[in-house]
C-alpha cells in the first residue's frame, strides 16, 4: 500500500478529517487553504495512492519571526547575531484511525526534509515547533529538538543538523 505527501490543494477531502483535536481538524478544514493563498504557510497532506482524496494526516510549514538569540539554549547562541531566522513546523496531525502507525514520523521527516530544502534557497538557522503536550515534545525530542529554557513545550533544533 503506497503513500504520497503532497501539496495541499482543491482535490483534497479536508470536511471528514478528524484527528482527535478540534483546533487542528479546523485549521485544516477552514484556515489551510487561505493561508496558502495568502502565502503565509504551505500545507502537505499524506493520502494512500489507493485513496488519493481521503486524507492520512498533514504538516504546515512557515517562516518564523526572528528568534532571539537569548531564547534560545545556550549551546545554539555561540556565534549567532542578536536575531536569527527561523522555519516552523506550524501544524501536524494524524486523523484518529490512523494514529499509532508511524504517520506522524513519515509526516514529521518530511516537514524537516522540506525545512532544510528551503534553507538552501531562503536560508534559516532553525527549525522550530510548538508541542501542545508534554507527551508530544517528549516525541518531537527523539528526532532531535530541545526545548526552549523558557518554555519547555517550543522546541527547535539546528537544520544542518537535518539528515
Amino acid at each position: 500500500m503506497g503513500l504520497s505527501i503532497q501539496p495541499l490543494d482543491q482535490t483534497y477531502n479536508l470536511k471528514n478529517f478528524n484527528c482527535g483535536n478540534s483546533d487542528l481538524n479546523s485549521w485544516l478544514q477552514n484556515t489551510a487553504r487561505q493561508h496558502q493563498k495568502k502565502d503565509l504557510s504551505r500545507t502537505f497532506v499524506m493520502v494512500r495512492d489507493s485513496l488519493p482524496t481521503i486524507i492520512i494526516g498533514y504538516y504546515s510549514l512557515a517562516i518564523r519571526a526572528l528568534v532571539s538569540k537569548e531564547a534560545l539554549p545556550q549551546a545554539l547562541q555561540k556565534g549567532l547575531p542578536l536575531n536569527v531566522p527561523a522555519m516552523m513546523v506550524a501544524r501536524l496531525a494524524v486523523a484518529c484511525q490512523e494514529q499509532k502507525q508511524g504517520y506522524g514520523e513519515l509526516l514529521l521527516l518530511d516537514a524537516m526534509a522540506q525545512a532544510k530544502v528551503a534553507s538552501r534557497i531562503i536560508g534559516g538557522r532553525f527549525l522550530f515547533v510548538d508541542a501542545k503536550t508534554t507527551e508530544l515534545a517528549v516525541f518531537y525530542a527523539r528526532y532531535g529538538f530541545v526545548a526552549l529554557p523558557d518554555n519547555p513545550l517550543s522546541l527547535c533544533m539546528l537544520i544542518a543538523g537535518i539528515p
